[in-house]
Formats: structure tokens, sequence, C-alpha cells
């Protein structure tokens, strides 16, 4: 898996977009060897064991951080968090998932285009953020503008799943000027505690509408439409009344005490005076209120383009990706071994993996970087393939049959622990 961080517009990955059952009856049904089907079913029973052991571990490193975990088993010190975050980051990497560049993911512009929404995300209290992602692909959405009435493609790439890591701050690390916000943003959310969030079908657009602080501001043409009405009615209203506005002064003086007579002409324009003002001040609060009716309409709209695509959330996340991980992992190992087993003289890994790639391609219609040294590296440990210098060969399926079904008992062997 490659490191660093990968910018959108990349769409081939490692991952293997095809059921595991399904990608093993393909091969046992290729191969003409009736112990092929055992040793892939006894391979995936084992990989799923370790499997099990690395979730076990990771949720252990994240139950401090856990925003619901009870006070006695909190920790908020940065090393917490950045034990967590290396080991997701290898279960990410075991599922094939890359980072995506974070000045790719804040990109305004295209956010706009696509969802019509203009979103400043807040970091206040944030102590890190991170965006990965898999199965990217290219497609046309369609976006419409104008109340409807305008249709226009958008072309994007649109990611299978995503998820995103969210270290926040401690109490003692968050800034005053930050507390307010933090508070009000992250309602539900302890200071030092971390979130792990998985989406599905996300443009990459839309990605900054992931993220934990994300708010929608108004757009300018809603500027104008609020704005203008005001402006048009208010500043009429005000030339109107200001000849006024000293009757109104003398009026007041007059009810406080000052000496002075006031015509009863000029009293009824001072009337008139305050109604043009009780006027424009409820015209302002309408327009107030539809400012914010349509700031809650922004938030709705946000809030669906997030509900309907979360998938899970923090431990339930680890969950799914130690699963998805084992899943990519078993798979490579099943197309690696059948590529060597189908091969009649000893494969070097460029060619194993062009063979690999091509044999997807041509069975299942995927384009994928296939993780050759991955794969190679599963298969070596248990023991299923041998390298004489840089070639590499397989056992026959008999003997790897022999070799996982000796593992296998060696998991449990309590005899010998007496």
């Amino acid at each position: 898996m490659p490191e660093g961080t990968t910018p959108a517009g990349q769409h081939r990955d490692g991952y293997i977009a095809v059921r595991k059952n399904e990608l093993a009856e393909a091969i046992a049904g290729a191969s003409g060897d009736a112990a092929m089907a055992d040793v892939l079913r006894l391979l995936g029973a084992l990989m799923h064991h370790e499997a099990h052991e690395r979730l076990e571990g990771l949720k252990a490193l994240y139950d401090p951080l856990d925003p619901d975990a009870p006070p006695a088993r909190r920790d908020s010190a940065p090393a917490a968090f950045e034990r967590f975050e290396t080991a997701l980051t290898q279960a990410l990497a075991r599922a094939n998932y890359v980072e995506i560049d974070p000045d790719t993911v804040q990109t305004r512009r295209a956010t706009k285009q696509l969802t019509g929404l203009s979103i400043k995300p807040s970091h206040a209290g944030i102590r890190r953020i991170r965006f990965f992602a898999r199965g990217a692909r290219p497609e046309q959405l369609e976006h419409r503008s104008w109340f409807g009435l305008r249709r226009e493609a958008v072309a994007a790439e649109v990611m299978t799943d995503v998820i995103v890591l969210v270290g926040f701050k401690s109490s003692d690390e968050i800034g005053r000027e930050d507390r307010r916000a933090f508070a009000s943003m992250r309602r539900g959310v302890r200071p030092g505690a971390a979130l792990a969030k998985h989406f599905r079908n996300v443009a990459s657009p839309e990605l900054v509408t992931l993220h934990p602080g994300a708010k929608p501001s108004m757009r300018p043409r809603d500027q104008v439409f609020l704005a203008a009405p005001a402006v048009a009615t208010g500043v009429p209203v005000l030339l109107n009344i200001w000849p006024a506005l000293t009757v109104i002064f003398a009026v007041l003086a007059a009810y406080f005490g000052a000496q002075g007579v006031i015509e009863e002409s000029e009293l009824k324009r001072a009337l008139a005076a305050v109604s043009g003002l009780v006027a424009v001040g409820a015209f302002i609060m309408r327009q107030r209120l539809k400012y914010e009716a349509q700031t809650l309409r922004y938030q709705k709209q946000l809030a669906e383009t997030v509900y309907f695509r979360n998938l899970a959330n923090n431990a339930g996340v680890l969950d799914s990706l130690v699963g998805a991980g084992e899943e990519q992992d078993v798979k490579e190992a099943f197309v690696a071994y059948h590529i060597l087993r189908t091969s009649d003289r000893p494969l070097v890994k460029a060619e194993i993996d062009n063979h690999a790639e091509t044999f997807l391609k041509e069975c299942f219609g995927l384009d994928v970087d296939f993780e050759i040294v991955d794969a190679l590296a599963k298969l070596e440990r248990l023991g299923l393939v041998t390298r004489d210098g840089e070639s590499w060969t397989a056992i026959a399926p008999a003997e790897a049959l022999a070799k996982l079904d000796t593992a296998w008992d060696g998991l449990f062997n309590f005899s010998t622990r007496r």
C-alpha cells in the first residue's frame, strides 16, 4: 500500500470489489483440483482468526477515546490518540484505503458546484482530522439549480467507502477563544475523545460536508434576495420620516419636562414617524426570520447529505473496517495462489502482479492495482509458496491443505501448556 496522501483524480487502487465467496468459487472451478476449494476455505478461516485478534487490539486502543467511555476509563492524552491513530492507519491500509489530501477535500468551488452549498469547516477544538477512501470511480452527477429548472452534468470522482478520523483536543489544549465554538458545534462530544465515521458513495466535492465542523454559509444570490427588499422598502420610508425625527425628539423633551408648546400638527407628524419606524422594524424582523429559515434549510440539506450515507460510527467502524481488511487480505492471497498454481513455471513479482490484474479484469471487469507484496507475504508466512531468488512457486493444493490444517490445529494447542 503506498504511503502518504493521494489527491483526488487517481481512480485506480487496490480495492477488489468482488465477494470473497464468488472469487473462491471462480478460482476453485478454474483450478480443476478438488482440494482447491478446501484450501481456500481453510486459508480464509485462518486469516479470519488473525483478523479477530487485530480487532480486539484495536478496540482496546480506542476504548479510552470513545466519546461514550465512562470517566474511569478515559484518556485524553495526545499519546493515547497517536497510538490508536497508528493502529487504525495500519488497519485501513490492510483494507486498501488510501489517505486523501486535505487540500483536495476542502475545494469549495467544486463543493458549491455540486451541492449548491458554500461550506466553511470550523477546526475549533480539533487536534487532527484525516480522510481515507477506497473504490474511487469517475461518474457524471446531475446538479439542479434555479429551483430545479436547470440541470447540468458535473464530472466527479465518487468514493465507494470513506472513513473520517477526528481527534479532539483535551480541555487543557482548547484555547479560550475556541471553547464557545467547541461547545456549540461539538455537542455530545467530550474534549479528548476521538470519532471514527464510515460513509458510502461520496463524491470528492462532497467530502468537506463530512467534516464535523462543516457549516453552510449564505449564498450571494440568497443574500441579494433577502437584502434587496429591505433596502428598497426601508430607505424610502426612512427618507420620508427623517424630517419628523426632530419632532419626535421635541415631543420626548416635552414629556420629560422641557418647556415649550407642541402643536397638534407636529404631534401628528411625530406619530406618523413612529408608525413608520415600527413598520421598518417589523420588516427588518421579517427579513431576519427569512434569513434564519434559509439557514435552517441549508443545515437540513447538509444533514441529509451526510445522514443517508453514514454506515457506522466509532466502535462500529472498527468492526466493519477489520472485516473489510480481512476480506481484502483473503482475496489477495486467493488470487496470488491461483496465479502461481496455474503457471507452468516460476514467476517473479511483476509477472504475478500483471497476471493477477488481468485475471480480475477478465473474470470480474475490475481495474485493480493488485497488492502483490502483501499477497506473497501472507502466503510465504503460511508456507504455501516457495521462493528461489526472485522467482516464486506455489505448492500443490494437497500439500497446502496439510500445512493449513496443521496451522489451524496449532492455534489452540492447550495440551502443550500443562
